[in-house]
């Protein structure tokens, strides 16, 4: 979660900075298929990894579990912001 938290904080500063909304998901040709206002943008990866770690540790995930996850929420997130920082 930190990490997370860490990496929407430094693309906050760096992506887009004059843009109120930020693109969430982009059609094939390349256009905006919808956007959130920046903060929201910005904490809805976080949210969601914290939301979904929350419920594999009480259905009784294991740590391998909890790791697999993380990590994927990570990835994504990581693949989300370099697609801001590209394509905008």
């Amino acid at each position: 979660m930190l990490l997370l938290a860490l990496m929407s904080l430094a693309a906050g500063r760096r992506i887009a900075p004059r843009a109120d909304r930020l693109t969430m998901q982009w059609r094939r040709d390349g256009t905006p298929r919808w956007s959130l206002p920046r903060t929201a943008a910005l904490s809805f990866t976080p949210a969601l990894a914290l939301a979904t770690l929350a419920a594999v540790a009480f259905a009784g995930g294991s740590r391998s579990a909890l790791l697999f996850v993380s990590a994927t929420f990570v990835g994504a997130h990581a693949l989300h912001l370099f697609l801001l920082r590209k394509r905008g």
